[in-house]
């Protein structure tokens, strides 16, 4: 068996395993994997220190033949039309939010054991509530979109979330570090283009190149909407923005 070929039966059946057990759950979402070495040199240097301690003595060995997988979960519709009404159908989001997260982290351990790597989860629910400042949360993982954009999941919006062509930004994404030779997507044009539906819906995204550091903003809002009940440090407008009012509005479609 050729090496191309090998690569080729690998990704197939860790991608029809993760699409049959989503499907088993009610969802749809996107497969790709990524070069190890092209994801390392687009990380920043915290996270370059974290990929490192979660790797161990198999970094250098990763660096030379590793590969990083990543799955995507499309939130419901229904979900995404609850972002920035009253706290009550906003929630119907965060607990979506939640559950996506959890069945992400599910997945992720079971491909990482079945087909042999090192999972990332997908997020540590309730970090909005444990940091003083948005700079805390850049060591605590590994950043799952700089892996979705070089596995060719999507591009990078204006919103900095990974715009996919057929589900928008309104993905949640995990990982899985291996060594099994696997076909490596590559980076998508950014298509954005004069679309700023995102930017119109947030005032920190509208003046971000303004402010000091409007993650700081985001993060301090997003406290503000848990004390007023909120159940998660989630708020989606830009998400539903892009879904709902984009440029690609009529081609992004989710169930």
């Amino acid at each position: 068996m050729s090496r191309h070929v090998e690569k080729e039966k690998n990704f197939r059946r860790i991608k029809n395993f993760f699409k049959r057990e989503l499907a088993k759950a009610g969802y749809v979402g996107v497969f790709g994997v990524a070069s190890f070495k092209a994801v390392y040199r687009d990380l920043m240097p915290i996270q370059k220190s974290k990929l490192k301690d979660i790797c161990g003595n198999r970094f250098y060995d990763y660096m030379k033949n590793g590969s990083i997988i990543c799955i995507g979960i499309a939130f419901p519709e229904y979900a995404i039309d609850c972002i920035g009404t009253d706290i009550a159908r906003w929630n119907i989001y965060a607990k979506e939010y939640q559950k996506i997260n959890r069945l992400l982290n599910s997945l992720s351990m079971r491909i990482a054991e079945k087909f042999g790597g090192i999972p990332i989860p997908a997020t540590i629910e309730g970090d909005v509530c444990k940091v003083t400042h948005v700079e805390d949360y850049y060591g605590m993982t590994v950043s799952h979109r700089v892996i979705a954009e070089n596995a060719g999941l999507g591009w990078r919006g204006k919103n900095e979330l990974i715009v996919n062509k057929n589900y928008s930004c309104a993905l949640r994404f995990a990982s899985i570090i291996t060594d099994l030779p696997l076909i490596h997507g590559k980076k998508v044009e950014n298509s954005c283009g004069t679309c700023a539906a995102c930017l119109e819906v947030c005032p920190f995204l509208k003046n971000k190149e303004k402010l000091k550091d409007y993650r700081e903003n985001c993060r301090r809002y997003l406290n503000q909407l848990m004390e007023s009940g909120l159940l998660d440090g989630v708020c989606g407008k830009c998400i539903k923005a892009c879904y709902r009012y984009s440029i690609f509005r009529d081609s992004f479609k989710l169930r």
